[in-house]
């Protein structure tokens, strides 16, 4: 199990050394940030000054270099427009977005493994097809489409929300359930397909035979073996709904990381943007980590692999 531990941190390490290079010299492509930093009229010696001060005047490889080494220390730098440390700018932000991230996937996940798992044994009924068509709706339709459909529903037509911001729990309501829908397909069908790999298997009759109520076969036996692939989607939909929440974030002008990161993108401020990215490299790399743990746990058949 160490083994495994170190293993999987050594990959996660060279996940979020990739993700950070390249988030460093791709910001650099999109422009000068002191064009946004200074008014039109700046000559091009305040335009240069600027630039030392922000230290954009040195070599790339020199930027990168002192960049890694910053963040090794757990150092991103300041932004350019607020003057607060990076650090400061996204834990002020990053609470916001685990809320949203964390009731996202409770409810989708409350709804998805206990549909997938009934609509595997009970395959090719009306709750099996009910499932599967719902699945496929909410993978098809795009989350910012279906974030302005339940604005113009639920808080434009129904007066029941309100459209943006955060506050009270009724703020929360919109975002989640947008979330929500777009993680609920992929779990969903999962499960189903998982639960029916497992079903036919000789163990699961050997349960039924030792008379073993229908309940506990399905949610000890059945799941036990069949739940292993939903707890490997369900970390890559932890880091989706922490990296890839922004269109959700921006249309409910919700005040978390991906908003932050879209901000940023628009007034090229290059230490937040490339903050963002480094702390949802890490969080995603420890919940992959803690997954492959849960997993070994879950099925003991894997503990000695």
């Amino acid at each position: 199990m160490i083994h495994l531990i170190g293993k999987q941190l050594l990959l996660g390490l060279c996940v979020v050394i990739t993700a950070i290079t390249l988030t460093f010299f791709m910001v650099r492509l999109s422009g000068d940030p002191t064009t946004q930093i200074l008014p039109q009229d700046a000559t091009a010696e305040q335009r240069a000054a600027l630039q030392r001060d922000l230290g954009l005047d040195q070599p790339v490889s020199t930027q990168y270099f002192r960049y890694i080494l910053g963040a090794a220390r757990g150092e991103f730098g300041h932004s350019y427009f607020d003057g607060d440390t990076v650090t400061a700018i996204i834990m002020r932000r990053l609470p916001n977005t685990a809320l949203l991230a964390g009731a996202s996937l409770a409810v989708a996940l409350v709804l998805a493994i206990p549909l997938g798992v009934l609509a595997a044994t009970r395959r090719g009924g009306l709750l099996d097809r009910s499932v599967q068509v719902v699945s496929v709706i909410g993978a098809s339709v795009p989350s910012f489409w279906m974030a302005l459909l339940m604005i113009q529903i639920f808080a434009v037509g129904l007066g029941w929300f309100p459209t943006y911001g955060i506050g009270s729990w009724q703020n929360l309501v919109l975002p989640t359930a947008t979330l929500a829908l777009y993680v609920f397909p992929g779990v969903a069908r999962l499960t189903r397909s998982s639960m029916l790999e497992v079903l036919p298997a000789g163990y699961v009759s050997a349960a039924r035979a030792k008379g073993m109520p229908e309940r506990r076969v399905i949610f000890r036996t059945v799941m036990r073996n069949g739940i292993v692939p939903v707890l490997a989607l369900i970390a890559l939909e932890i880091g989706t709904l922490f990296g890839g929440a922004v269109l959700t974030e921006t249309v409910f002008s919700w005040p978390g990381i991906g908003r932050l990161a879209i901000e940023s993108i628009q007034r090229r401020d290059y230490p937040i943007i490339q903050g963002v990215v480094a702390y949802v490299a890490v969080i995603f790399a420890l919940i992959t980590v803690l997954v492959e743990i849960v997993i070994r746990m879950v099925n003991p058949r894997l503990r000695q692999q």
